[in-house]
């Protein structure tokens, strides 16, 4: 299953704040490894500081939605509220939900953003 078990760590820096406008606040991260990641969308587990595993919906690659080109990686961490600005998370990918894709809208996106949430959680509940 392509990006099962691959593991990557990286420290969470500004963003444009679009994720949040959305309605789903994003870690931007800039990766510490030197491997090319897999893109597309991701389950994933993400770790900092000793937390317990959070939950997260990993995106890796451009945004063609918005016409951007350049390779970003952007965590939704399941049900998670605070600050991890200057952060190093550790990431592991659990599943590939689905590759990218651009959007007509910002509508339609967070339409699918909904979907792949709920299929990640569907994914973590299974696991207990």
């Amino acid at each position: 299953m392509e990006g099962a078990g691959i593991h990557f760590s990286g420290r969470v820096t500004r963003g444009q704040g679009r994720g949040r406008t959305l309605g789903f606040p994003t870690a931007n991260l800039r990766s510490q490894g030197d491997k090319p990641l897999p893109q597309g969308v991701f389950a994933a587990e993400v770790q900092y500081l000793g937390s317990g595993i959070l939950p997260a919906v990993a995106h890796i690659g451009p945004r063609p939605t918005f016409s951007e080109a350049a390779l970003v990686i952007e965590l939704h961490i399941l049900d998670f509220t605070g600050d991890l600005y200057g952060q190093t998370l550790q990431v592991a990918l659990v599943k590939k939900l689905r590759d990218q894709r651009a959007f007509a809208c910002p509508d339609e996106l967070v339409g699918q953003i909904r979907k792949d949430i709920h299929q990640a959680r569907t994914l973590f509940a299974s696991k207990c």
